[in-house]
């Protein structure tokens, strides 16, 4: 129940209490107490569960960040490459054969 409470509360605080994230903290919830009930280490394994989406979700922060980063560099690198002139061509033509 506690665990619950945590994750209703920080939810609240993210500014995401929507009723889909209602519904999906419900659905772990119960998820999370069928996968621990009948074991000795009950609220062992309920902590575990919710420490594990806790990573979850800051891997996933990281990951997008990454990903963020990554692709401002393309972008960067493809506003420097549009800015490159290109050289000038010199054409040199050779008339070997009836040339006017």
């Amino acid at each position: 129940m506690r665990a619950m409470l945590v994750l209703f509360g920080a939810l609240a605080l993210a500014g995401c209490q929507t009723e889909d994230a209602g519904v999906r903290a419900a659905k772990m919830e119960m998820q999370d107490d069928a996968a621990c009930k009948g074991r000795p280490d009950y609220q062992q394994c309920r902590k575990n569960l919710f420490a594990y989406r806790q990573q979850v979700v800051i891997e996933d922060e990281q990951r997008r960040a990454r990903v963020a980063a990554v692709a401002d560099g393309l972008a960067a690198a493809g506003r420097a490459m549009q800015s490159i002139d290109s050289p000038p061509v010199n054409v040199n033509v050779t008339c070997t054969f009836g040339c006017r």
